[in-house]
């Protein structure tokens, strides 16, 4: 459990460092892959993207997906 918690400040630590355009990257680098795009689109299609929602929660879903897109959207600007 302890290595868990490590491990994740860890991360955590990383993150807090990166500056927007370089997590904009990574987003693009690992969502621009067969298997990433797959994934994006189960949560187009799972996160009420392209329909209406029913509440706060599936507006969360849709503000989680929207925020992936928008990262790499932002990659292939160059951060603009």
């Amino acid at each position: 459990m302890l290595e868990q918690f490590e491990r994740e400040n860890t991360l955590d630590n990383k993150l807090v460092k990166m500056k927007a355009e370089h997590l904009d990257q990574l987003y693009l680098r690992v969502f621009n892959t067969k298997d990433g795009l797959m994934v994006l689109r189960d949560m187009e299609n799972r996160c009420y993207v392209n329909m209406p929602t029913k509440g706060e929660l599936d507006e969360g879903m849709r503000c989680a997906y929207l925020s992936i897109v928008t990262r790499m959207k932002n990659a292939t600007k160059g951060g603009k």
